[in-house]
């Protein structure tokens, strides 16, 4: 059902967050000083991008999430608690995916014992990401607006529905992976309205689908 794989595609493209070949236009007439700051601002945001796509590909679980927004790193740490106690009720579809993929894939003996950073590793270890996707991934046509940055993601060289999104926090670029955790609440909310089931239900199912798709280890 192309539905039901545009959605699996948005959840597990949450965790999708670099890529290279970054590039953005200056706007024309703009003062020399402030084309010289947009294009540095581009620079940060571009090495922040490859950073987190070599860190994916290192399978580095810290480096990962030291590459996070603020905001990025509740959601994720909420997540984890919610598959540690088993309490997903109130958590928006996006955490419930996570919550319930993690009580799916750990024993809760070793969802306790391991930290954020080993859960990232053995999601990658796992290829949660799909095969070659990282090493596909790619990021184009970046724009800066004060301290947030966007860009269009690409995998296979081809744009993907999940948004490319960096805040500036600290002086530092961070990948805020915000609003494409909100678009996949909304995929999954609205599958769940037009086809009369639980979100739940419909988290469930991209689920199975996943495990599905895994590559062996």
């Amino acid at each position: 059902m192309k539905t039901v794989a545009a959605m699996r595609n948005a959840a597990m493209g949450v965790l999708i967050l670099v890529g290279a070949g970054v590039s953005a236009g200056l706007p024309h007439g703009a003062p020399a000083s402030a084309q010289v700051a947009a294009g540095q601002d581009v620079t940060a945001v571009s090495e922040t991008f490859i950073a987190a796509r070599q860190a994916l590909l290192a399978k580095d679980g810290r480096s990962v999430l030291e590459l996070l927004s603020r905001d990025s790193i509740a959601r994720v740490e909420r997540t984890r608690k919610a598959a540690l106690s088993g309490d997903i009720m109130g958590l928006p579809p996006s955490e419930k995916f996570g919550a319930m993929g993690l009580q799916r894939f750990l024993k809760p003996a070793d969802l306790k014992r391991m930290t954020p950073a080993q859960i990232v590793e053995f999601g990658l270890q796992n290829n949660w990401l799909g095969p070659n996707v990282i090493t596909q991934a790619g990021m184009e046509k970046v724009s800066v607006r004060g301290d947030r940055a966007s860009g269009t993601l690409v995998v296979n060289q081809r744009p993907v529905m999940v948004p490319a999104d960096f805040v500036r926090e600290g002086g530092d670029w961070r990948v805020d992976l915000t609003r494409a955790m909100d678009l996949t609440d909304a995929i999954v909310r609205g599958t769940a309205m037009a086809t009369k089931r639980s979100e739940d239900a419909v988290v469930r199912e991209i689920l199975d689908r996943a495990i599905q798709n895994q590559a062996p280890r």
